[in-house]
């Protein structure tokens, strides 16, 4: 299901604006409680005893004695206790990270077995079904609260919430790039700055350098191809001294708009990225609002480098 097809509430239907929430309501927490009880249970107790030490959690971990005369006999079982107190053991704050402690150590969905009987197809699919699919469970949890995570393709931790279109764009400039031999790894980076964007705690400085040095392997090859210590900067240098050597096919034909607009764009993810050098005041990091921009910007200048847009004149 696309971001578009998710229930809104009426307001934001009417007012068109789509809204995300990055914290989790106190209506969701108790969800997502009641899910890390449950699938705990479906997690092998060792590896559920992993979990505060994964997270640094400082958990009073022994679990609770159980009382024969109150407590149903399910929750006599050790593993049912673990999961009962680890859910009930961090603030709401920490929720997320424990789902996403948890995604990891659940097990996948059993697959179809290869051998085409219909007898064991037929049992396969019946030992499924009786089993609770925990993630889709969270899933309609994580749409209904219209939270900005969700589980990630694999199942195996949450990220965040990409737009659609963001997302293929992004694909085709890596695509165009893996066509261009010159641009080095220009692609990797490219594709290293959005998975920084995407994960439950972003790494926005981490995604602002790898899109400048994304751009610097795609460019360097067009701009300075005889520097070997080419950075952004060196090469904003050499379009502004050297304007007329260079062409971009944007903008209206026969004017300079086109690489204008290109060095305009690379000043602006040069100069954006304030944490690249220490100095006597304190290091102002970038924002994840930022860092997301500038790989949008990135990605819009590797694909013109890649596919010959922008181009040095012969």
């Amino acid at each position: 299901m696309s971001t578009s097809e998710l229930w809104q509430p009426l307001s934001a239907r009417q007012n068109g604006n789509e809204q995300w929430c990055e914290k989790v309501s106190p209506a969701l927490a108790t969800e997502l409680r009641e899910w890390l009880f449950r699938a705990g249970r479906d997690i092998e107790r060792s590896d559920l005893e992993r979990v505060p030490v994964r997270l640094g959690l400082r958990v009073d971990w022994e679990p609770e004695p159980y009382d024969e005369e109150t407590d149903p006999p399910s929750f006599r079982d050790r593993r049912t206790r673990v999961a009962y107190s680890l859910a009930n053991a961090v603030p709401d704050r920490v929720l997320l990270d424990l789902v996403d402690a948890f995604l990891d150590l659940l097990p996948g969905r059993s697959p179809a077995p290869k051998a085409a009987d219909p007898v064991r197809l037929r049992l396969a699919a019946a030992m499924s079904a009786m089993k609770t699919d925990h993630r889709k469970n969270l899933r309609r949890h994580l749409d209904d609260a219209r939270l900005i995570y969700v589980i990630s393709k694999d199942g195996r931790r949450l990220v965040r919430r990409l737009d659609p279109g963001s997302e293929l764009a992004i694909k085709d400039a890596c695509n165009a790039l893996d066509q261009m031999p010159a641009s080095g790894s220009a692609a990797d980076f490219l594709r290293s700055a959005w998975t920084a964007l995407s994960t439950l705690h972003p790494d926005a400085p981490r995604a602002y350098s790898d899109a400048i040095k994304a751009v610097e392997a795609a460019a360097h090859s067009v701009v300075q191809p005889n520097n070997t210590k080419a950075t952004l900067g060196t090469m904003l240098g050499e379009l502004r001294r050297l304007p007329d050597r260079f062409t971009a096919n944007v903008g209206q034909p026969g004017t300079s708009a086109g690489i204008e607009a290109v060095i305009a764009m690379m000043d602006v993810l040069w100069k954006g990225q304030t944490s690249r050098h220490g100095g006597q005041r304190p290091t102002v990091l970038e924002t994840p609002d930022q860092a997301r921009a500038a790989v949008h910007l990135a990605g819009t200048l590797v694909t013109w480098f890649a596919t010959g847009i922008v181009k040095r004149q012969p």
